[in-house]
């Protein structure tokens, strides 16, 4: 009977540690993935193994390029514990060693898909040295996938194994391309990603359903945002599953470049399979909310809106909620403001005067007047602080129509009948609105009529705007005769009321009245608008005045520049001294 053969494993050498020692050992090769080659016999010609041609490779460093993660590059013999001896690897992993090869294998598969770099190598120490494994591509695809690890791994590392799987002669195989483009989605290269496809093209390896969700992943990393898209739009009619996560990254990638409407575009695709019952978080919703209101997205607003907020899924911030009020006020969506306030009154919150300008210009959008004043004297009456900014959308609205002003001012009086408290900004707003339609005497009515609607009374802002009338239709001793009234009201005159006096006695070539008010103006810490200077500064320079000169000098020293013709004809005309 021959002899029994003698199977040279660990636990052999274990035993007799003198045996190891008699075979003959050759150097081992280095591989950029920290891999050793098996120790084998000089006399074994299966071990001598030429690298093959390639049609396509990976290259890119040379190969003197140093390799920062091999192992010692000889390995003179295997280490023959003693007895009683345990190595440091066995006294961390001390189950690993007594694992079967193929359970070392589905370990190293499982690890890699964790990014468990370390564990993965500590594994491959083990099927090289103690198991004489033969590095193959499983071990490389492992090394990749482990690259997964937004920390340990790099596009520059999968690049590197890649370029020494192709010196060993070790193709990659269809799962290994798919470790790659799984390792590239967190590192993106797309030169790389480019070169596998095209790799796997040509050997007529199907992309499989995680790879398209991996490629789609690696292009939005690149941001390759309009590529990406395409992808899921091909993976939708080629009916391949696009992953949640791929559907959630997408979304959160896009709102965070600012393409909003790529991201709602998401959104429909997403609920074009799924309907209205897609499942997104809390988080994400309020962020495609609030993105949505900032760009005035009607569509997507009323839909997050109608599905999200209404039942009371999600609860949107304040910010969010002036947003989207601000985006219900100018499309004149009553339901969507009045919801809106009715989620601001839940969390208490305290409304000010332009929360009430908004819900203003939507019923003003919408064409409802007397809905819009009601709400203007709401705001009076809850003692909040109005002005002319106030009611601005209102004059915007009735400068539209000759018959508005009357029709808005109709409607404060019958306010004030029912002993309700009218501002009177809101009236200001109806006098200003004649003026600009040249309905001036319609607005003198309803500046005698304002006592009866607001019982404050006229303001400075009342008679500012009266004074541009006169001036508009050349009525100067009106202008006077309010100028006086204003006085006699004890309400000071502001620097527009003197800019617009100073105007109106320059229109009606009353030169020596518009410098009185020029010097009571500046007597009073007023300046006038650069305009009116020049105005005033032609005027007298057309009447043969010096006081030109004056006004040109007082421009020079608040640094207003006029226009060059005006003071190069001021220059001309008087003494280039008095100017100086």
């Amino acid at each position: 009977m021959p002899p029994r053969p003698i199977v040279n494993d660990a636990l052999w050498r274990c035993l007799c540690p003198s045996y190891a020692a008699s075979v003959p050992l050759v150097r081992a090769n280095v591989l950029g993935s920290g891999l050793v080659m098996r120790n084998q016999p000089l006399n074994c010609p299966a071990t001598k193994r030429a690298p093959r041609n390639h049609a396509r490779g990976f290259k890119s460093t040379p190969d003197t390029t140093p390799n920062p993660f091999a192992f010692p590059t000889r390995i003179d013999k295997p280490p023959a514990p003693s007895k009683g001896w345990t190595s440091n690897w066995d006294r961390e992993k001390p189950s690993l060693v007594h694992f079967p090869t193929a359970e070392l294998y589905e370990r190293l598969r499982i690890d890699a898909a964790a990014g468990k770099h370390e564990e993965v190598m500590n594994i491959l120490k083990i099927l090289i040295k103690d198991r004489r494994e033969i590095p193959n591509v499983a071990m490389y695809a492992a090394i990749i996938h482990s690259y997964v690890d937004p920390e340990e791994g790099t596009a520059g590392k999968v690049r590197k194994v890649l370029e020494e799987m192709q010196a060993e002669g070790i193709d990659l195989d269809a799962a290994g391309c798919q470790c790659v483009l799984e390792a590239l989605s967190v590192h993106p290269d797309y030169l790389l990603r480019n070169e596998i496809l095209e790799y796997m093209k040509e050997r007529w390896f199907t992309l499989s359903d995680r790879g398209h969700n991996y490629v789609v992943a690696g292009m939005l990393r690149d941001r390759l945002f309009e590529q990406a898209l395409e992808m899921i739009e091909d993976m939708l009619k080629q009916r391949i599953r696009v992953e949640r996560w791929i559907w959630d990254t997408t979304m959160w990638i896009l709102l965070e470049f600012g393409e909003v409407e790529e991201a709602f575009h998401v959104l429909v695709l997403r609920q074009s399979l799924r309907g209205q019952n897609v499942k997104l978080s809390n988080a994400l919703w309020l962020q495609l909310l609030d993105s949505t209101a900032q760009i005035h997205l009607t569509e997507a607003v009323n839909m997050i809106w109608n599905t999200q907020v209404v039942p009371g899924y999600i609860k949107p911030a304040t910010g969010t909620c002036l947003h989207v009020l601000t985006q219900a006020s100018r499309q004149g969506d009553i339901k969507l403001a009045t919801d809106v306030f009715r989620v601001l009154t839940e969390r208490e919150t305290v409304f000010d005067s332009h929360h009430y300008e908004m819900l203003i210009e939507a019923y003003l959008n919408v064409n409802d007047l007397q809905a819009a004043l009601s709400v203007a004297v709401i705001v009076q009456e809850s003692y909040f602080k109005v002005d002319e900014a106030t009611f601005h959308p209102l004059f915007l609205y009735l400068k539209t129509n000759e018959d508005r002003p009357m029709e808005a001012f109709t409607i404060l009086q019958n306010f004030e009948a029912t002993k309700r408290r009218v501002p009177t900004a809101a009236v200001n707003a109806c006098i200003q609105a004649s003026v600009f339609l040249d309905r001036f005497e319609e607005a003198i009515e309803m500046y005698k009529a304002l006592h009866t609607v607001s019982k404050a009374g006229p303001n400075t802002t009342t008679f500012n705007i009266l004074f541009q009338g006169c001036r508009k239709v050349r009525r100067k001793e009106l202008a006077m005769f309010l100028a006086n009234e204003m006085l006699q009201l004890n309400l000071k005159p502001d620097s527009l009321s003197y800019d617009r006096l100073i105007l109106l006695c320059c229109s009606s070539d009353d030169l020596q009245d518009a410098f009185l008010y020029y010097e009571e103006m500046r007597d009073q810490g007023f300046e006038p608008r650069k305009n009116t200077w020049e105005s005033l500064m032609m005027k007298a320079w057309a009447a043969g005045d010096a006081r030109a000169v004056v006004v040109l000098k007082h421009m020079k020293e608040r640094e207003i520049v006029p226009r060059r013709d005006y003071e190069k004809s001021v220059r001309d005309r008087f003494e280039q001294k008095a100017v100086e």
